[in-house]
């Protein structure tokens, strides 16, 4: 028989060396219900308004230590950070190595539902 892990507030079958079942997670084992993107946080929001007036003031992006004077960030570390999560989103992209070389990311236009693109000759007359 296998012996009892206990958990705080509840108590799993399992053993040592066994991963004990997580009853939080759905039947398929995913994590539920999926969401949509995250809304930006204040101060990733605050970062974009940075790299949006720069770029339009000076054509070209700021640097990290600009951006930390601006927003309040005296770490580059946490302003680097917060430069990573907005291109790990898609927001922004870098043209060169540095921080600096960053462009904002044009959005795709919204299609709407129940359009689809036709080649050429697909359309009603074609």
């Amino acid at each position: 028989m296998a012996p009892l892990v206990v958990h705080p507030g509840r108590v799993v079958p399992g053993g040592a060396g066994r991963a004990a079942p997580d009853d939080r997670r759905g039947p398929a084992g995913g994590r539920g219900v999926s969401r949509g993107p995250r809304p930006l946080t204040a101060r990733q929001e605050a970062v974009m308004a940075v790299i949006r007036s720069s770029l339009a003031e000076h054509g070209h992006g700021p640097t990290v230590r600009e951006i930390g004077a601006r927003v309040g960030l005296s770490s580059t570390s946490s302003v680097a950070h917060q430069l990573g999560r907005l291109e790990a989103r898609g927001l922004i992209a870098r043209t060169g190595r540095d921080w600096s070389t960053c462009v904002l990311v044009e959005e795709p236009p919204a299609r709407r539902p129940g359009l689809r693109s036709r080649g050429p000759g697909g359309g009603v007359d074609g």
